[in-house]
C-alpha cells in the first residue's frame, strides 16, 4: 500500500505534463554545462581572435607570426596597418586583443638589447586575456630561445597593455554586464506577470471595458509603463554602477541607453511571447527562467563571442543580452565611430519588433478566447459582462 502510493505520487509529480519542471531538472543544467565545456574544449580556451601590426619585416618577425597563426589557443584575425587600426578592432569586439612586432627587432635581439614586444588585449575579458596573454608569451619566448644561443636568457620580453581601461578596473566591467543580465532576465519575468494578468484572473472583459474594447489599446497599457519603468531603472543602476568607471560623454550615453531600452524590450515581447504560446503563467515564467538566467555566461562579457563554437556562438546571437553588452563594451572601451554600435542596435531593433508584433498576435487571440469564454460563463449564470446579478439589478 505505501510502496503504490510511492509511485502513484512520483508519477503525479514528474509525470504530469511537467514540462517546466523537466526544463528547469535536465535542460538548463545539461545544456549549460555543456555548452560551457564546448567553450573551454581541452581545458584551455581555443581561437581568441588576436592582430598583428608587422612593423618589422625580418626573420624573426616572420617566424613569430607563424608560430602565432599556428597555436590552437590563438587565431590571428587582422594583420593592422597601424595600431589605431587594431584599437578600433579591440574597442569593437572583433578581437581580443593584439601585439606590436617594432622596427629592428631582430637587430636588437642579436645586439643583447632585449627588445620588447607590446602586448595590447582588450580591458573586459580579464579570464581570456590570462590564457591569450600567457600563449603570446610562450610563442615568443620559444621562438626566441630557438634563433639565439641559450646562455641568452630571454632574448625577446613582453609587455603587456590593455585598452581602454588603463586602470584594470575589471570588476567595473563586470558590475555593469551583471546589472544589464539582471534587468534581461527581469524583463521577460514582468512581460510574463503582466501580459498573464487578465487571464489568471478571468478579469479580460473587465479589462476591454477599461480599455474601451479596444485590444490595441488594451495591448499599450500594458506593455509601454512596463518598458519605460524597467528601462528608467536600468539605466540608473547603470548609473550608479559606472561612478567607479570614467563618465560617459552625451553621444555615448544615447548610444547606450538605446541600446538598453531596445533590449528591455526585446525581452519583454520574448516574455509575452511565452505567455501567448502555453496561456499558464506557472510554465511560461519557468520558460523564461530556464532561457534567460544563463543568458550572461554566453553573452560575450567573460568569454569572446568569436571564440565560442558554432552552436554557442548562434546561441548567444540570439540573446538580446550579447548585442547590448557590445554596445555598453564599445562606449566603455575608448573612442570608436557609431556605426558598429549602430548595428548591433538595429538588431536589437529587429528583435523587438519581432518579439512584440508575435506576442502581440498570439495575445490577441488569447484575449479574444477569453472574453468569448468569460461572456457565456456570465449567461449561463445569470451575470452580465460586469459580473452584477441581472436579477437584483432588476429588482433594485
Amino acid at each position: 500500500m505505501i510502496l503504490n502510493g510511492l509511485l502513484n505520487t512520483i508519477r503525479k509529480i514528474y509525470f504530469s505534463h511537467n514540462i517546466v519542471l523537466w526544463m528547469i531538472l535536465l535542460v538548463l543544467p545539461v545544456g549549460v554545462s555543456l555548452f560551457t565545456m564546448g567553450m573551454f574544449t581541452s581545458q584551455i580556451v581555443q581561437h581568441v581572435p588576436i592582430g598583428i601590426v608587422m612593423q618589422d619585416d625580418s626573420r624573426l618577425a616572420d617566424k613569430i607570426n607563424a608560430r602565432l597563426r599556428s597555436s590552437p589557443v590563438l587565431d590571428v584575425k587582422l594583420e593592422c596597418g597601424s595600431m589605431n587600426e587594431c584599437e578600433r578592432a579591440v574597442v569593437r569586439g572583433d578581437l581580443q586583443g593584439f601585439l606590436v612586432l617594432p622596427n629592428e627587432l631582430e637587430r636588437r635581439a642579436l645586439r643583447l638589447e632585449t627588445p620588447v614586444i607590446p602586448v595590447y588585449s582588450s580591458g573586459q575579458n580579464y579570464l581570456t586575456n590570462m590564457f591569450a596573454t600567457k600563449e603570446i608569451r610562450s610563442v615568443i619566448s620559444s621562438v626566441g630561445s630557438e634563433m639565439f644561443v641559450p646562455e641568452i636568457a630571454d632574448p625577446v620580453k613582453t609587455e603587456i597593455h590593455s585598452v581602454g581601461n588603463v586602470e584594470g578596473n575589471y570588476q567595473g566591467f563586470l558590475a555593469l554586464g551583471l546589472v544589464t543580465a539582471i534587468f534581461h532576465l527581469a524583463a521577460m519575468i514582468v512581460g510574463v506577470y503582466v501580459l498573464s494578468f487578465p487571464l489568471r484572473d478571468h478579469r479580460v472583459t473587465e479589462m476591454s471595458r477599461y480599455a474601451g474594447g479596444s485590444r490595441l489599446t488594451l495591448w499599450v497599457a500594458s506593455v509601454f509603463p512596463m518598458n519605460i519603468a524597467l528601462w528608467l531603472e536600468l539605466m540608473g543602476c547603470y548609473a550608479y554602477c559606472h561612478r567607479m568607471l570614467a563618465p560617459l560623454t552625451f553621444d555615448e550615453f544615447v548610444m547606450t541607453a538605446a541600446a538598453q531600452l531596445f533590449m528591455i524590450c526585446a525581452c519583454s515581447g520574448a516574455g509575452i511571447v511565452f505567455i501567448g504560446v502555453v496561456g499558464v503563467m506557472r510554465i511560461a515564467t519557468g520558460a523564461a527562467g530556464v532561457i534567460g538566467s544563463p543568458a550572461f555566461a554566453f553573452a560575450g562579457q567573460t568569454f569572446p563571442v568569436m571564440a565560442m563554437p558554432f552552436a554557442v556562438r548562434c546561441f548567444a546571437f540570439v540573446l538580446p543580452l550579447t548585442h547590448a553588452l557590445k554596445v555598453q563594451s564599445m562606449m566603455l572601451l575608448g573612442d570608436v565611430s557609431t556605426a558598429p554600435a549602430w548595428d548591433s542596435i538595429k538588431i536589437l531593433i529587429g528583435m523587438a519588433i519581432f518579439w512584440n508584433v508575435l506576442g502581440a498576435l498570439l495575445m490577441s487571440m488569447r484575449w479574444k478566447q477569453h472574453l468569448r469564454r468569460e461572456a457565456a460563463c456570465g449567461q449561463s449564470s445569470g451575470m452580465d459582462v460586469t459580473g452584477m446579478d441581472v436579477k437584483t439589478e432588476a429588482v433594485s
